[in-house]
């Protein structure tokens, strides 16, 4: 294409099915409009002035979504109710709240439904708040195996509502910032959640690490940054709402809720976008698959410390992504969603490989090579995920699109991780210490997802 980028047009839900269709068999791209390569559009005062309302609300809140992110619940639960509970019963609990943030998702047509047609403020307040003083329930729970229920459970109802807010924040994101600087702006606001989750899973290393100070009282700690969050999120103002509100009605969500019949509707109606959430289905259940796996290895057969397994699973991922993360937005911005993917998924498959051989290995730089490979990888996992529905959604529909995308992923995280889970003790039941290449499991499926990738951004380009 020469010195020229070609930007793929958003596709719409209801001319999505005979456009899509045409663009796969003919193999052609959508062309909108050219860009000359390497310009860089600048994001306007307006969206720069939105943009610092929110980093504040969402770098405090992500101090309180670090206590209860997926690795380190896991090896929290681990670690401190060992002998608490039966071993089954605590490695269960940890593929529980290791897929509790996918998992959680499988309620967002609820959040879908109570959005629509709503002031998105509020409602993103009232859930911020809900969200904070259910992580401030994990300080309740007793080192004993009711204190591992109310913890589990705490954990996975948190997720629920972080859910509600994931889907009530992709569309204030898509009203408030242009497509062509929407992943560079919103990806600003990822980095600094990022190093906040960050600095909250070393905290809850540190915390069981040296044991000085009690883990309730952390948690307790963020639940009082969250509700401070949500306080100064009241300043945040959705620029014009009363265009997206319209245009919610004129799709029809108000007389017609999104629910079962919608969902498969919306799959039904719009191949390419089954395909991709397919696709997404087969490549996420690995990476769902392998946390919950390398909780239980590092713990039972590599013996590492608490505080290293969070270092390895979370902090180090996390605070590697605000350096990868400006790369992956600027493809994004470029482009299709699908070309997006087909390089990102690969990136995933190279992390995972290198856990892997890591785990085999007994290496420890190949774990820590695996730890900041897979932040380079989630950096272009979460833009992909906040805002990859767009690309094949309009306007009024794009909630709903985010609600099929997220509640297929609550399908996967509540089946991925305990599979994973079942599928290394089974190995290690028949041979102690084969528990390792329930890993292969994992890793056969990220694979397979990003080679799904790659065929469907092949069929679209040509």
């Amino acid at each position: 294409m020469g010195g020229e980028q070609i930007l793929m047009r958003p596709i719409g839900a209801h001319g999505a099915g005979t456009c899509q269709r045409a663009c796969l068999r003919r193999a052609r791209p959508i062309k909108l409009r050219r860009v000359p390569a390497g310009r860089i559009v600048q994001p306007s005062a307006l969206a720069e002035g939105i943009f610092r309302r929110e980093i504040l609300p969402w770098g405090c809140l992500g101090l309180t979504l670090g206590l209860v992110e997926g690795a380190t619940a896991a090896v929290l639960v681990k670690q401190h109710f060992a002998g608490a509970a039966s071993l089954f019963g605590v490695n269960i609990a940890v593929a529980l709240v290791s897929g509790a943030p996918a998992f959680s998702n499988v309620l967002s047509f609820v959040w879908a439904n109570l959005a629509h047609g709503r002031a998105r403020v509020q409602l993103m307040v009232a859930l911020q708040a809900a969200f904070a003083l259910l992580v401030g329930c994990v300080a309740l729970a007793s080192r004993a195996s009711a204190g591992l229920l109310l913890t589990v459970v705490s954990i996975i109802a948190a997720r629920v509502v972080w859910a509600g807010i994931l889907t009530v924040r992709a569309a204030i994101w898509t009203a408030n910032y242009p497509r062509n600087v929407l992943a560079r702006i919103t990806g600003r606001i990822v980095i600094v959640n990022a190093l906040a989750v960050g600095t909250s899973a070393a905290l809850v290393g540190w915390v069981l690490e040296g044991r000085a100070v009690e883990a309730r009282w952390l948690y307790g700690a963020g639940a009082l940054v969250g509700l401070l969050g949500a306080w100064l999120y009241r300043a945040m103002r959705v620029r014009r709402e009363f265009q997206l509100l319209a245009a919610e009605a004129a799709s029809g969500a108000r007389t017609e809720p999104f629910s079962l019949a919608m969902f498969t509707q919306i799959l039904k109606q719009d191949p390419a976008y089954r395909e991709y959430m397919g696709w997404m289905g087969i490549f996420g259940a690995g990476s769902l698959m392998l946390t919950a796996q390398l909780v239980l290895l590092f713990t039972e057969q590599l013996h590492l410390t608490s505080a290293m397994q969070i270092a390895l699973l979370a902090v180090v991922p996390l605070i590697t992504q605000p350096l990868f993360l400006p790369w992956w937005a600027r493809l994004f911005d470029g482009s299709h969603v699908l070309r997006f993917r087909s390089r990102q998924g690969w990136a995933l498959v190279l992390a995972s490989l290198t856990l892997c051989l890591g785990v085999f290995a007994r290496s420890l730089g190949l774990l820590w090579s695996g730890a900041v490979l897979l932040g380079a990888a989630q950096a272009g996992a979460n833009l992909g995920w906040n805002l990859g529905h767009n690309d094949f959604a309009s306007l009024g529909r794009a909630q709903h699109y985010m609600g099929v995308h997220v509640t297929l992923t609550g399908l996967r995280g509540g089946i991925a991780p305990p599979l994973g889970v079942l599928a290394y003790m089974g190995l290690e039941r028949w041979h102690a210490g084969s528990g390792q290449y329930a890993l292969l499991l994992a890793l056969a499926l990220t694979t397979a997802g990003a080679w799904g990738f790659t065929r469907m951004r092949r069929a679209l380009e040509g």
